[in-house]
This record gives structure tokens, C-alpha cells and sequence, in this order.
């Protein structure tokens, strides 16, 4: 066997094999986060999504562990298994059924990173190199494709139809926000209610998916716990556009600017340029002849979105957000688990500050 297939083959795959990513991840997550006693409601169930995610990665080729092993075990927070374990807890939902749900969510999520990397060209993610860095962009879209198949095969074996079915509907919907928002990338379209088409789906429809723990729980309780997961979606993803222009690469794992390199125009940015008529104009010169954007002119212009108050009318969205997806919950009994859900929305506009 020649030195590439030896780098092909591999061994059945051990859960020690990422003892030290786990190790780290799992008292990392729950420590560091300002809700920690709320995560700690579903500790020991995130260890087991955790040993689900290895042997979801599975594969009788070492590469694909080790390359969508990069990214799933690179300290990320687990935010959509925490969000289903919770849900479940509030709804009453205890069948074993949630761990796969949780574990699949995660790995989706880590398909759609491993792409959005190769189609932005980003070269970092979770403050280290992307995987398409390290091991190329065929190589990192493959085993996203991997992902894929993988969260989709373990919630089939899971027997329930209308799990399938939802998912099937989550991933279309995420597909079409992500080919939207390629699409419109550089356009100078500052139309709020086309960014809020893309993040419903590009963003919106996972965690809502997740909130509902694929509709397996009760009908009403689902619709319920799916509006919750929407509007914590649409607060998650501002949140994240605002940290994109406020956060350096130590803090927020990506380089500051990094959408508008890649000429999307986020929330911070419509609503300053709705403050700001001149600030469009300045961007419109800018993005003239498409992305990517010259980095002393972006720091220039991002600084201005600033100034403008973008950031601040940004996080006076995200906050009437997470209030209606706390109002939302009122259609569950009170308990730990829902003070957690409301904990952990409010959380999302707080790590902006």
C-alpha cells in the first residue's frame, strides 16, 4: 500500500481518538458561557451528542474524520444541540430520539461551514485555519457532503417520517438562503426584507428545525417551540453580523469585516445606509466592480457604519427578536428548561456588547 491510500485507510474509528477535542469542548462550553447553569441542565446529554458526532464521522477513509474533525471538535459551542436538548426537556420529550436530532443538527451545521469556507474563499473559522486552508476546497466541499449525508442517514434509521420530512424542508430552505445571498453578493441590495428572506432560511430554518426537535414532539408544542427557534434565529444571525464589525479575529474566530470583503450587505450595514444616504453612495463606489473590497477602505467604511449607529439600530432588532421568541414560549409550562431556552436567547444579544 502506497503513503497515500496508508493516508486513506483507516482503522474502525475510536472515540479516543478525539478524546482531546472533547475534553476540551465539552468544559469549555459549559464553563466559559454566561448561561452555564442552564447548559448544565443538559451536560450529560451534549456528552453523548458528543460521542454520536464521532461515530457520525465515521468512515472507512481517514480523511473524512480528520478533515470534518477540524471543524466539529474546534471548541464550537454547540449552540443548535443545546437549543433541541432544551427544547425537548421544556416539552417533555424524553425518547433517545433527541440525541440523534441534536447530533445531526450539529453535523448539518458543520456541512454548511465547511462550504460557506469555499464559497467566501474564508481562511479562518473558530480561530483557526478554515479546513479548506489545510486540506483544499475539493477535499472540504466533499466532506460536507459527507456531513450531509451522514445527519440525513441517522435521522432516517430513526423510523419517524415526519423527523425526515422536516429536515428534508430545513435543508432546501437553507440551500435556497445560501444560493440567495451568493446571488445578491455585491449587489448593493440594501432591501431589508430581501435580508430577511436569506437569514429565515439560511439561518432561521436549522435552529428552528432544531427547536422543534424535528417535530417530534406534540403538534401544538412544536409550532410553539418552531416560533421560538425562528426568532432566536433571525437574533442569532444579526447578532452575528454585528460581531462581524465590531470583533477581531481573537474574539470572534473571523476577520472583522469579513461579509462586507465578501460584498453582503448585513443588517448593521442596511440600517446604517438608511441612516445615511451619503454612506450608500461611498458603498455603492465601493463595490463597484464586485468584492473583494481593498482592506483600507473596508476599515474606513466599517468604522462609518459605526458612527452611523448600523450597530446599535442592529441591536435594537435582535433584541425585539429574542422578545418574541421568549413571548413565544409562554405556550409551554414553566420549568427549568424554559428559563434556559429564555436565558439563552437573551444571551445572544448580549454577547454583542
Amino acid at each position: 500500500m502506497n503513503e497515500s491510500m496508508r493516508d486513506l485507510a483507516l482503522q474502525p474509528l475510536e472515540l479516543q481518538s478525539f478524546a482531546p477535542e472533547l475534553e476540551r469542548t465539552r468544559p469549555t462550553d459549559v464553563q466559559l458561557t454566561p448561561v452555564a447553569s442552564a447548559m448544565a441542565l443538559v451536560a450529560a446529554e451534549l456528552a453523548e451528542v458528543e460521542g454520536q458526532l464521532v461515530e457520525l464521522l465515521h468512515s472507512t477513509f481517514a480523511i473524512i474524520p480528520r478533515i470534518g474533525g477540524h471543524l466539529t471538535f474546534a471548541g464550537g459551542k454547540r449552540f443548535r444541540p443545546m437549543v433541541t436538548l432544551l427544547a425537548a426537556q421544556a416539552a417533555g420529550y424524553r425518547s433517545d430520539k433527541r440525541i440523534t436530532v441534536a447530533a445531526a443538527a450539529e453535523l448539518l451545521h458543520t456541512a454548511t461551514l465547511l462550504h460557506d469556507d469555499v464559497i467566501d474563499e474564508g481562511e479562518f473559522r473558530r480561530g483557526r485555519p478554515a479546513a479548506r486552508m489545510r486540506y483544499g476546497n475539493g477535499l472540504a466541499v466533499l466532506t460536507g457532503d459527507y456531513c450531509y449525508a451522514r445527519a440525513l442517514q441517522a435521522v432516517a434509521y430513526l423510523g419517524e417520517p415526519r423527523a425526515i420530512q422536516t429536515m428534508a424542508d430545513a435543508v432546501t430552505r437553507m440551500a435556497e438562503g445560501e444560493v440567495a445571498q451568493l446571488h445578491i453578493a455585491g449587489a448593493c441590495d440594501f432591501d431589508r426584507e430581501r435580508y430577511y428572506m436569506v437569514i429565515d432560511r439560511k439561518t432561521a430554518a436549522l435552529i428552528s428545525w432544531c427547536s422543534s426537535v424535528a417535530e417530534l414532539v406534540e403538534p401544538t408544542t412544536a409550532a410553539a417551540l418552531a416560533r421560538y427557534g425562528r426568532e432566536v434565529g433571525y437574533a442569532f444571525q444579526i447578532a452575528d453580523d454585528i460581531i462581524d464589525y465590531s470583533l477581531e479575529l481573537g474574539e470572534s474566530g473571523k476577520a472583522r469585516g469579513q461579509d462586507l470583503r465578501e460584498g453582503k450587505a448585513t443588517l448593521p450595514l442596511i440600517l446604517a445606509c438608511e441612516r445615511a444616504p451619503a454612506l450608500r453612495e461611498q458603498l455603492e463606489l465601493l463595490l463597484r466592480h464586485g468584492p473583494p473590497v481593498a482592506e483600507q477602505p473596508l476599515a474606513e467604511l466599517l468604522d462609518r457604519v459605526i458612527e452611523s449607529g448600523g450597530l446599535d439600530d442592529a441591536r435594537l432588532a435582535a433584541e425585539a427578536h429574542v422578545d418574541a421568541a421568549i413571548e413565544a414560549l409562554t405556550a409551554l409550562p414553566p420549568s427549568p428548561a424554559r428559563a434556559a431556552l429564555e436565558e439563552l436567547a437573551r444571551y445572544i444579544v448580549r454577547r454583542t456588547g
